[in-house]
């Protein structure tokens, strides 16, 4: 009974790559997400987690950077400076 679908449930629990531009989190090389704006780690890989995190905690980056444009930018900033941060 090995299918090659996955299971919605599944699916939520892949790190997508929008999750960066959407909630500014990146998966570390240990497979924890890792928020860009506060460090902080959540360890269950699922978007609903990402989401809860964002709008609780960083509701004043959605403000500054609505979707779109802007806010990839900050993102891809953020995500810049953490590599810096992480290779010294």
């Amino acid at each position: 009974m090995a299918s090659g679908k996955k299971t919605k449930t599944e699916e939520n629990r892949e790190f997508n790559q929008d999750w960066t531009e959407s909630f500014a989190f990146i998966c570390n090389t240990y497979g924890l997400l890792t928020c860009l704006i506060c460090h902080e780690k959540l360890a269950h890989n699922e978007k609903s987690n990402l989401e809860r995190h964002f709008t609780t905690k960083h509701a004043q980056f959605t403000g500054k950077y609505p979707t779109g444009d802007a806010r990839k930018k900050a993102a891809e900033e953020l995500q810049k400076t953490t590599v810096k941060l992480h290779a010294k």
